[in-house]
């Protein structure tokens, strides 16, 4: 936008430009007409190119108009001592150019008509090889438009020749200078396209801006950090909230432990769902505090070792079984704490969602990724299910935090299913992006 307007201004410049040099020698007969005799007499002294073999002087080719007897152009071109060199002079030469007596100045003309196109007559004294040579002309009438090529003339070496060297190197430096200004621009439009609100370290990086666009970037930097520090608040309140529930929650169920009754053993495993569905939020709430400023080297296969040896009494203990297999996993830069409990989030959903004697099986890599995988082949849960609409007793929000957890580490959660054989779920992670 700002080259075209640059382009369309320089346009008008030389537009206006070009109306006032039309001006000054269209409406200025004497000049004009001096030019047009400078032209023409300028033309002719090129038949001095001499040859031995050829006369003295030779009409130019391109000047046949001056080789018409009686024609509109009329020349005499005389020596000093009269001695004529070349002329197409009939009876009308007397009447317009200077007798012959007289001793030409350097230069003259006359009007002898002031309506366009114009007709002149006048003379130029020219020194060949230390001779003097007096070119005369008359132009009655101006047929093959000598004026016009006068004024296209003065147009190239006024206007369109400066002009172009102008736009050169003042349109040509400027656009530079402004695309030099505006490179810090687009490099913040790139980093802004990649800010992370969760990472106070993303800001718009001010340096060499120009003072208004760095002014802006400054009042975008300050917006995030507001921005994340309210996030960084409703966490806290929502992690404080599920740590102060968690509390009581195992004290009722303490009390329940003592009373003797069916009704209490179907509280005891409310309770029990209660109590998971607060340590999801706990997580969550982890999650979505994490800063990537602290994320560190991570051996898949070292965390997968290690999550599967903590759960493994659990999983005994519901009659499935677990094993683990390190098929020559990566490391990647991330949280372990967050990753661990993605991967043990992967594990329970199975654990719920699987019938009893169901064979849990945990992979490392190939590269980088971790698979949980089971014989069983269920798989009821949506997708996507937006989080307002997660139940308590629903897969989807363990599968909604393992989501977040790879975007935080710009990886992603691959599900496969073949129903009744196989239900594969794999964090994968895109080594370019880390």
């Amino acid at each position: 936008m700002i080259t075209l307007r640059i382009a369309l201004f320089a346009a008008l410049a030389m537009a206006v430009q070009a109306a006032l040099v039309f001006a000054d020698y269209y409406f200025d007969n004497e000049q004009l007409a001096t030019l047009m005799i400078q032209r023409e007499t300028g033309k002719l002294l090129k038949g001095f190119e001499r040859r031995h073999d050829e006369a003295p002087y030779k009409l130019p080719h391109d000047l046949d108009r001056y080789g018409v007897q009686g024609g509109f152009y009329i020349t005499r071109i005389r020596t000093p001592t009269g001695q004529i060199l070349y002329t197409n002079c009939d009876a009308r030469c007397d009447n317009h150019l200077l007798p012959h007596e007289v001793n030409p100045p350097d230069l003259w003309s006359r009007m002898l008509s002031n309506s366009k196109p114009l007709a002149v007559a006048g003379g130029k004294t020219y020194e060949i090889h230390g001779d003097k040579i007096f070119i005369e002309i008359a132009i009655l009438h101006d047929s093959d438009g000598i004026m016009w090529a006068v004024i296209g003339r003065e147009f190239a070496d006024h206007l369109a020749t400066p002009m172009a060297i102008m736009l050169l190197f003042v349109l040509g430096g400027t656009l530079l200078s402004i695309r030099q200004a505006l490179r810090p621009v687009a490099k913040a439009a790139r980093e802004a396209g990649h800010l992370d609100p969760l990472d106070p370290s993303h800001l718009i990086n001010e340096t060499g801006m120009p003072r208004e666009i760095a002014d802006l970037a400054a009042a975008v930097n300050r917006s995030l950090a507001r921005i994340g520090a309210l996030m960084k608040s409703q966490r806290l309140f929502t992690t404080a909230v599920a740590h102060e529930i968690r509390t009581p929650l195992a004290m009722m169920k303490l009390e329940l432990g003592n009373i003797e009754h069916p009704r209490a053993r179907k509280i005891e495993t409310d309770l029990d769902a209660l109590a998971g569905f607060v340590g999801q939020i706990t997580a969550l709430g982890r999650l979505e505090s994490a800063d990537r400023a602290v994320f560190r080297p991570v051996d898949l296969a070292k965390l997968a070792d290690w999550v599967v040896t903590d759960i493994a009494p659990l999983v005994y203990d519901l009659n499935h079984t677990i094993a683990y297999s390190n098929l020559g996993a990566g490391s990647v830069e991330g949280h372990a704490p967050l990753l661990e409990d993605a991967l043990r989030n992967l594990i329970e959903n199975a654990l719920k969602h699987t019938p009893e004697g169901a064979a849990i099986d945990v992979v490392a890599g190939p590269g980088l990724r971790l698979t949980v995988k089971d014989d069983a082949g269920v798989f009821d849960a949506p997708a996507q299910v937006p989080f307002g609409e997660l139940k308590a007793d629903h897969m989807g929000i363990g599968l909604e935090i393992v989501r977040r957890i790879m975007a935080l580490h710009k990886g992603r959660l691959e599900i496969e299913v073949e129903p009744g054989h196989l239900t594969a779920m794999t964090l994968l992670f895109d080594q370019n992006e880390l």
